[in-house]
């Protein structure tokens, strides 16, 4: 009986994932930006002066995949790169464009989020992070 349970917890965490993507996706389309390259917007932000390597490690994403999205934003005039002392590495900094759109975006993804999770306590919303991210760990 565990297995099955577990299998529907995946499944379920899955979705979840989806979900969310698909609802930041939506509301991101005006902005001509996918969830993904605004997620990596947003840290790029938060993991401020990291390269890509670092990034990629951080967040669990095959650093190919970083550097494609990294190009689409630098393209978009998002994000720059430095060229660090290792001539392979990169320092990523965000552009002004790409600080205003954090900045409005951020009052949208919040929305979006508290709809998202409005019908849990913020005790629960609480406990449901530590599970995910001891799952994550």
């Amino acid at each position: 009986m565990q297995a099955a349970i577990q299998k529907d917890l995946a499944h379920a965490l899955n979705q979840s994932a989806r979900r969310i993507n698909n609802l930041l996706n939506e509301e991101l389309k005006n902005y001509h930006i996918y969830a993904s390259q605004y997620q990596l917007l947003v840290n790029i932000k938060r993991y401020h002066g990291e390269s890509s390597q670092k990034l990629a490690q951080i967040l669990n994403i095959k650093p190919a995949a970083v550097s494609r999205t990294l190009k689409v934003l630098v393209d978009k005039e998002l994000i720059t790169r430095q060229t660090a002392t290792d001539h392979r590495a990169y320092q990523l900094e965000i552009t002004n464009k790409g600080n205003s759109l954090l900045q409005e975006l951020a009052k949208r993804d919040t929305t979006i989020f508290a709809n998202y999770f409005g019908h849990l306590t913020a005790s629960e919303v609480e406990q449901l992070l530590s599970l995910v991210k001891k799952l994550n760990y």
